[in-house]
């Protein structure tokens, strides 16, 4: 199969910031190469190199390279992540005929998040350990395996808060990684929603994985923002728990309107939040009425848990 790989030449303190941008697509799956930050290690490990071209440090520093993959379908996407993100750099795509959706498994191995809970692919054979939840997972093409900073953070705040019987609600679901843990992890039932139509089918899948049954878990599409359709459906109960590993710009706006769908003493993790705007996040939180629990940080990644009526 073919894909093209795409990449976003910026300056280093841009680099965390365009890949963030890049979840608005559904594109979790980023590396980025920051000569600055290769610098830096060099510069702090003198004893481990024989030989360093000092002209090439020079030339490189306070470069970086966003890189990302689509399928071959993607034009679309294509155009739009251009005039999203050229004002980072320059944004450039290059067909490649490598089978690199199947190379990266090689590298995606079982790992921990939070105390007790196990991230496992599919395609591995795991032995499940005494007092460890497995999440198996079959990450497709939209965001949520679990390796990304705001993942952990919003896994580790389930752990935390889930209470057995809980309702939960997962806004920008993506994978449906953490809905599927909140169920495993004791909720009753799980409605997660995402903008991706390709989020519900790897969702679904996932549920499968993880023996969820169909009756404790339901997947829908839509803007929950702008389909009052949507919004009416979802209203239909009240959530213990609501959790949104999307982005500042949506959680903002999504402040207001959660509150109105969580249960009395219902606790609200937004995730997706880099440092430069939690103080906003929190603000809008904060107007909307919530109570701030705590705060988590992950390098440039912020999650927050706030309850709302306790």
């Amino acid at each position: 199969m073919k894909w093209y790989e795409g990449k976003i030449e910026t300056e280093s303190e841009n680099a965390d910031i365009a890949a963030a941008r890049l979840l608005d697509f559904g594109i979790e799956g980023v590396e980025i190469i920051d000569e600055y930050e290769n610098m830096r290690f060099i510069e702090g490990h003198p004893s481990n190199w024989d030989y360093v071209d000092d002209a090439l440090l020079v030339s490189e520093k306070g470069l970086a390279v966003v890189k990302f993959y689509l399928p071959e379908d993607a034009k679309d996407s294509m155009n739009d992540i251009q005039e999203a993100l050229g004002g980072f750099g320059r944004v450039d795509f290059t067909l490649v005929e490598d089978d690199w959706s199947e190379a990266w498994k090689a590298h995606y191995k079982p790992f921990k998040v939070g105390k007790s809970i196990m991230i496992v692919p599919a395609w591995e054979d795991y032995v499940q350990e005494s007092g460890e939840i497995v999440f198996k997972i079959e990450p497709g093409h939209v965001f949520g395996t679990g390796q990304h900073q705001s993942t952990a953070l919003c896994i580790a705040a389930l752990e935390k808060h889930m209470s057995r019987g809980a309702k939960v609600l997962d806004i920008g679901c993506g994978s449906g990684i953490l809905s599927i843990i909140g169920l495993l992890l004791g909720a009753a039932f799980a409605i997660a929603i995402d903008i991706d139509p390709s989020a519900e089918k790897v969702c679904l899948e996932n549920a499968g994985l993880n023996n969820i049954s169909p009756e404790n878990f339901k997947v829908s599409t839509g803007n929950i923002l702008a389909d009052k359709g949507l919004y009416g459906e979802v209203a239909q109960s009240k959530y213990d728990v609501i959790v949104a590993n999307i982005i500042a710009d949506v959680i903002i706006p999504l402040a207001p309107i959660t509150k109105g769908l969580l249960a009395r003493g219902g606790i609200f993790i937004c995730g997706g939040i880099i440092k430069d705007r939690s103080d906003e996040v929190l603000g809008a939180l904060v107007g909307a009425g919530y109570k701030i629990i705590e705060i988590a940080t992950q390098d440039e990644w912020v999650a927050v848990v706030a309850s709302y009526g306790a």
